[in-house]
């Protein structure tokens, strides 16, 4: 059985995971936790032992790379366990492609977000601002607007896909 077969788990994996995070902001665990058994039981029983390791290591990669994200509170524990799952799938060493292109739509999708809001030029300012070491330009009651937050699951899904892509 060929590796690739477990790619099948991925499109229904990302549009449940899509729906939720844009209904509810949350990724359900028994969705991660659920695509995870199932990669590495599949990389088990297509590839031995060989195919285990490959798709834990590619667990460990795409959630260890996303770890300290999620402890600084830049992303969410279900975008964690969803890069964690999709490593799981696409195994090692096409994790790493997978992290370089989700980072790219991820950024493609933080910029469609800060136009959308209208933060687009005030974003750029407060970036150029920290890096300047100076404090963040905030306008009356801007404290107290809610921030905007990326779905940064549908980036994992995209890059994700697009790494699969791009193999083939």
């Amino acid at each position: 059985m060929d590796k690739n077969i477990l790619y099948i788990i991925l499109p229904p994996l990302f549009i449940v995971a899509a729906y939720t995070e844009m209904k509810s902001r949350k990724i359900p665990n028994y969705l991660t936790y659920g695509a995870i058994i199932c990669a590495v039981t599949g990389s088990f029983i297509s590839g031995g032992l060989p195919g285990l390791q490959n798709s834990v290591l590619g667990l460990l990669i795409g959630g260890g790379i996303f770890l300290p994200f999620c402890l600084v509170g830049a992303l969410g524990g279900g975008d964690f366990k969803l890069m964690a799952a999709a490593g799981a799938v696409v195994a090692y060493p096409m994790i790493f492609w997978a992290l370089y292109y989700t980072c790219l739509s991820g950024g493609v999708l933080a910029l469609l977000y800060m136009i959308w809001s209208g933060r687009f030029l005030s974003s750029f300012e407060n970036i150029f601002r920290m890096l300047l070491g100076m404090k963040r330009k905030e306008k009356p009651g801007e404290g107290l607007k809610k921030e905007i937050t990326v779905p940064y699951g549908i980036a994992i899904a995209a890059g994700t896909l697009w790494a699969i892509v791009m193999a083939s």
